[in-house]
């Protein structure tokens, strides 16, 4: 347990610290935007791979029972997670977080038509829908934790880049929506049809196929579909 902790307290401060405007800048005047996100990406990667590992070898305290019906959330959610997750990594978003340095076409908007923060809510969707079926005390932790980090970081992004736009936030975010998709249903917001937003979408549901098909088991020697 004491790993798991370690490895997830690791995870949430190299989080924290560079989103801390002041060492944002900082380190973007260092390395350049891109090298920043190059370098955040990578990092985020290797300490998430790092959390998983300490989660599968944490020992298993029980909260409830696994039940059948606890699997649909990521069965529905997690594909949905993974197409905003890459939809938005590979579109600029003025907006939120984003892989893909400068500003966003309001009359393109891409991904950011799908919501102001795809990367964010996808990150959100994943979490939260794990934890139905995580009926432990570490996988409430690591889920529900990840996830309500995920919403935290929305609500402040949101506010953030709310004040640091002023003005030209209402032109920039007048095709989109805060909660995914709802831009798009209302009719304020038009389905993104570019090149790199479809791809995005693609690589989504391509990645929720392959972990249904056997990655996820041979990532992290759990089925998903074990339970239907």
């Amino acid at each position: 347990m004491g790993q798991f902790l370690a490895a997830l307290a690791v995870f949430v401060i190299a989080h924290v610290i560079p989103a801390l405007p002041a060492v944002r800048r900082s380190l973007i005047a260092r390395f350049g935007e891109a090298g920043f996100l190059a370098g955040y990406s990578l990092l985020s990667l290797l300490l998430f791979t790092l959390l998983l590992r300490a989660t599968l070898a944490a020992p298993y305290l029980p909260v409830w029972p696994p039940a059948r019906w606890t699997y649909l959330f990521p069965l529905v959610g997690v594909p949905l997670s993974l197409v905003l997750l890459c939809a938005g990594a590979v579109s600029r978003n003025s907006l939120s977080v984003a892989f893909i340095p400068g500003p966003h076409d309001p009359a393109r908007p891409g991904a950011v038509a799908l919501t102001r923060h795809p990367i964010l809510w996808g990150l959100a969707l994943w979490g939260l829908a794990h934890v139905p079926p995580n009926g432990h005390v570490v996988g409430l932790v690591l889920f529900g934790g990840l996830g309500g980090f995920a919403l935290l970081g929305l609500a402040m992004v949101e506010r953030r880049r709310r004040r640091v736009l002023g003005e030209r936030w209402a032109n920039l975010a007048a095709g989109t929506s805060f909660l995914p998709f709802v831009a798009l249903l209302s009719g304020r917001a038009r389905w993104p049809r570019d090149g790199a937003t479809l791809a995005g979408v693609t690589a989504g549901l391509a990645l929720a196929a392959a972990l249904l098909a056997g990655l996820h088991f041979w990532l992290f020697d759990r089925d998903p579909l074990a339970f239907l």
